[in-house]
């Protein structure tokens, strides 16, 4: 504890027994984090009162301060010291577009070969109904076609060389090579396409070969910013890992004590009683046995009092804000993609007021009307491996490749586990209007052709791992939608 909060402590227990009051640890400690210079001496008094009420010899609980904190939130709304605040009086509107619950593994081989077929078709469709793939031929069909003649095929890519591409189709494998003197756009393209990908090919056949011309991305279609028409905002945040000794446990109880009203200038006050939502990209706790020797950087070594403990953190976040979660790949569901909501036996409790609601990895709802696509984004690792305009520290460009490939995880085979069997359901056939994903711990937010991208940082200092990757984190900072307009800010509880 910090020499400021030991002299709060003295403040606080000076006070207390002034009242005659004795404060058991829990409830001194609530009142150490809320302290507020200019609403202490009330809400001692209240207490006071209280306590004498109930006939409990003037010990104050933790569960009677954080009422009367709660009621003063309440009161701060009701009263109109922030007119402006209209989250509260707002009902919520939440509609879930897409989630996936547990399938049974399988590894049937015909089931695999019919995943990827599904995505072929998927992505063929989207290519098909939003380019000129005028004249298409298959690409049976395109080798067997006499030189000098000129078409466009869809191909998912199998490997990728210097000077050739391997592709398929649901039928053949084939070369397309790639000309020595190829355009600059081209070249970029190709330096971008990963493993798995489907896309569209315009070629020309030269000595019984195939040439590319140029590749066309499926992509999202330019689109305007979508907007709702009540004046509510949605914080975004990501990457907590409660139970790590590196979570920064401080900054998330100030954003909580924010939320509820309290600390910060002005303008933050009344961006915080505008939060009507809070979406969490995954990555609640620390877990246990993630990676060797997770152990010794544990603070909690129990997963499922990891989950009990940030629960108990979250449930101080008032009533009227809707919390969505979905798992991480260190949270506890299974690894695989599509993952299915963080198994009930931990979040069971935290759903039974009915303001959490516990999604899949990946997943897609619609707040007032604007949809959100949340994924995590452990792919993103994948995706800086084998695209040369991806990195760690900037994961808005592997975010983008995603939306121009309308796929959250194409490489097959690398570290992101797929549950590769039946439908291919991390497609995006849907366009969003926010795409948020977390997962490499670096804030990053941008407009791309009127989506919204965001990747929401962490709660986590820098680690030993993080030290060995090069990569720096930004830690205690989330973001803030408005969805009347699409304003977007980032705030930081630092």
């Amino acid at each position: 504890m910090t020499q400021d909060k030991e002299a709060v402590k003295r403040k606080i227990l000076t006070e207390a027994a002034r009242r005659g009051m004795l404060l058991n640890p829990e409830a001194l400690s609530m009142l150490v984090e809320n302290y507020d210079e200019t609403s202490i001496q009330s809400l001692l008094d209240k207490l006071a009162g209280k306590a004498g009420e109930q006939g409990s010899n003037l010990v104050v609980s933790k569960e009677m301060v954080a009422q009367l904190i709660g009621d003063r939130a309440r009161s701060e709304v009701s009263i109109g010291v922030h007119p402006q605040v209209l989250a509260r009086d707002v009902e919520a509107k939440v509609e879930v577009l897409k989630t996936y619950e547990v399938k049974p593994f399988s590894d049937d081989l015909e089931a695999r070969r019919q995943y990827f077929v599904d995505r072929y078709r998927k992505i063929s469709s989207i290519l098909r109904s939003r380019a000129d793939l005028s004249p298409y031929y298959s690409l049976r069909k395109a080798r067997s076609l006499p030189d000098g003649s000129e078409g466009k095929t869809i191909v998912m890519l199998y490997e990728k060389h210097e000077n050739y591409l391997v592709v398929e189709d649901p039928e053949i494998t084939a070369k397309i090579m790639i000309p020595k003197d190829c355009s600059r756009d081209l070249r970029e393209k190709i330096d971008r396409l990963i493993p798995d990908s489907v896309v569209g090919v315009s070629f020309r056949v030269s000595g019984s070969k195939l040439f590319c011309r140029s590749l066309i991305f499926p992509d999202v279609p330019l689109k305007k910013i979508g907007m709702a028409d009540e004046d509510v905002s949605v914080l975004m945040t990501s990457d907590i890992h409660f139970g790590s000794q590196k979570f920064s446990e401080k900054a998330f109880r100030r954003m909580v004590r924010w939320l509820r009203g309290g600390g910060l200038n002005e303008r933050e006050r009344s961006q915080a009683f505008k939060i009507k939502y809070i979406v969490i990209a995954g990555d609640l706790v620390d877990g246990v046995g993630i990676y060797p020797q997770q152990e010794k950087e544990l603070q909690v070594k129990d997963v499922g009092k990891q989950y009990e403990m940030l629960l108990e953190i979250l449930s101080q976040i008032p009533d009227y804000i809707k919390m969505i979660v979905i798992p991480g790949n260190h949270d506890a569901a299974p690894r695989a993609l599509p993952q299915p909501p963080i198994f009930r036996e931990y979040m069971g409790r935290a759903g039974s007021n009915g303001n959490l609601l516990s999604l899949s990895n990946p997943c897609m709802v619609s707040l007032h009307g604007v949809r959100f696509l949340v994924y995590h984004g452990t792919s993103m690792e994948d995706i800086a491996t084998f695209s040369k305009n991806a990195s760690y520290d900037k994961p808005d460009n592997s975010m983008e490749l995603m939306l121009q490939l309308r796929h959250l995880a194409p490489v097959y085979g690398s570290r992101t586990p797929l549950l590769t069997q039946g439908a291919d359901e991390l497609v995006v056939e849907d366009v969003p209007d926010v795409f948020h994903t977390g997962h490499v711990h670096v804030f990053r937010s941008r407009v791309y052709k009127g989506i919204r991208l965001v990747n929401s940082g962490t709660w986590q200092e820098r680690t030993k791992y993080q030290e060995q990757m090069g990569i720096m984190p930004t830690p205690n900072v989330a973001g803030i939608l408005e969805l009347k307009n699409g304003g977007f800010s980032e705030i930081s509880f630092a």
